[in-house]
C-alpha cells in the first residue's frame, strides 16, 4: 500500500472540515423544525421522572411506556391546555368584533358623552373655558383618537381569523413532528446524551454538572413559573366568579398570562376588571374585586412556589419575563416552554464559570 502523498495534519484538517460541513449542513436541514425539536428536548427533561415510573409499571418496556407517557402528558397537560386556548383564542375574537360593532354603532360615543356630562359640572366647564381656546372641544378631542383605537384593534383581531386557521394547520404537522421526538427520546434518551457527550469537548465532569444544574433550573423555571401563574389564575377566576364579571374564564387566563410580568403583574388586569365591575354590578363588588385580588391573587405565589422549587436556583422575575415572552416571539406557543429552559441552560454554564474559572462564589453576583 502507497503512502498518502497527504501529511497527517493535512488530512485531519479535511476530516474536521467535512465533519464541520456535515453538521452544518444537518442543521440547515432541521432548522425549520429546530423550536418542534427544542419544545420535545424541554417536554422530556422535565417529565422524564413520570416517564421512569411509567417504565416501571411497565416491566421497562421502553416503547410501552414512551407511548403511555404521552397519552398520560396528553390527557392531563396538552389536550386540556389546546383546549383553553382555542376557547381563549374564540372570546378574543368575539370580543373584538362586539367592540368594533358597539364602537362602529355609536355605543361608545353615547357612553362616552354620558360620562362626560356627569363630570363636566359648571365650574368645570367654567375652568375650562378660562384655560382653553373657544372653539376648542374637548369632547370631542378625546373622543377622536380612542374611537378610530378602538376600531382598530377591533378589526385587526377579526382579520387576524385567516392567519390563524393557516397557523392551526401548520401546528397539525408540527405536532405529529412532536410526538415522535418525544417518544423517541424517551425510549433513546440516554443514547442521545451519550451521542452529545461524545461530541463535546468538556471534560465529563462539566457535562454531568451542565445536566444536573441545566435540569433543576429547568423544572424551576418551566414546573415552577407556569404551575403558579396558571394557580394565580384559577385564584383570580374564583373572585371573578363570585363578583359575576363576564367573560370569566377569558379574563382568568389574561390574569395567568400577566402574572409573568415584573411588578405590576395581575393588577393589569384586574384593576380594570375592578372599575368596570363597580361601574356596572356597584361600587361593592368593584371594591370586591381590588380586595380579593390583593389579599389572594397577588400573594398566592408566595406560598406556592416554593413547593414547585427544588435545590438552590432563585431566578430573578424579570429573567423568567423575558424568556417566556422572548420565546414566544421567536418560536410561537412552544416558546414559552423553551425559552426559560434557554436561559436555564445559559445561567447553568454561568454558574460553573463562577465557580470553577472565575473563582468567585454565586451568591455575590
Amino acid at each position: 500500500m502507497s503512502e498518502s502523498p497527504w501529511s497527517q495534519q493535512v488530512r485531519d484538517r479535511w476530516f474536521f472540515a467535512a465533519l464541520g460541513a456535515a453538521a452544518i449542513a444537518v442543521a440547515v436541514l432541521y432548522s425549520q423544525y429546530i423550536y418542534v425539536l427544542l419544545f420535545a428536548a424541554t417536554t422530556v427533561v422535565v417529565t422524564w421522572p413520570l416517564y421512569e415510573t411509567v417504565l416501571k409499571r411497565c416491566g421497562n418496556r421502553k416503547p410501552v411506556a414512551a407511548v403511555l407517557t404521552v397519552v398520560i402528558l396528553a390527557i392531563l397537560i396538552f389536550v386540556p391546555i389546546g383546549s383553553i386556548l382555542v376557547f381563549a383564542l374564540r372570546e378574543g375574537l368575539v370580543i373584538g368584533e362586539l367592540a368594533r360593532t358597539w364602537v362602529a354603532d355609536g355605543g361608545f360615543e353615547t357612553w362616552w358623552m354620558d360620562r362626560f356630562h356627569e363630570i363636566n359640572t359648571p365650574e368645570v366647564e367654567a375652568w375650562l373655558a378660562r384655560v382653553l381656546p373657544a372653539d376648542f372641544d374637548l369632547a370631542q378631542s378625546i373622543l377622536g383618537p380612542i374611537q378610530s383605537a378602538l376600531v382598530s384593534v377591533g378589526s385587526s383581531l377579526t382579520g387576524a381569523l385567516p392567519t390563524i386557521l393557516s397557523s392551526i394547520v401548520t401546528s397539525f404537522i408540527d405536532g405529529v413532528i412532536f410526538l415522535f421526538a418525544v417518544i423517541t427520546l424517551y425510549m433513546e434518551g440516554p443514547r442521545v446524551l451519550a451521542f452529545l457527550a461524545n461530541l463535546s469537548p468538556m471534560d465529563d465532569d462539566y457535562e454531568k454538572r451542565l445536566f444536573d444544574v441545566f435540569r433543576e433550573l429547568a423544572n424551576n423555571l418551566v414546573v415552577g413559573s407556569l404551575a403558579t401563574a396558571a394557580i394565580q389564575g384559577v385564584v383570580a377566576t374564583i373572585g371573578y366568579v363570585i363578583a359575576g364579571v363576564d367573560r370569566v374564564i377569558f379574563v382568568g387566563l389574561l390574569t395567568a398570562v400577566f402574572s409573568f410580568f415584573p411588578l405590576v403583574g395581575t393588577a393589569v388586569v384586574w384593576i380594570p376588571v375592578a372599575i368596570y365591575t363597580g361601574a356596572n354590578f356597584g361600587l361593592g363588588w368593584g371594591l370586591f374585586v381590588a380586595a380579593w385580588s390583593v389579599a389572594f391573587t397577588g400573594t398566592v405565589d408566595n406560598f406556592v412556589k416554593p413547593l414547585f422549587l427544588r435545590g438552590s436556583s432563585d431566578i430573578h422575575p424579570l429573567l423568567i419575563f423575558l424568556a417566556v415572552f422572548g420565546g414566544l416571539g421567536w418560536m410561537g406557543l412552544p416558546g414559552v416552554l423553551v425559552g426559560p429552559v434557554i436561559v436555564a441552560c445559559f445561567l447553568a454554564l454561568y454558574t460553573m464559570y463562577l465557580q470553577d474559572f472565575a473563582q468567585r462564589p454565586v451568591d455575590d453576583n
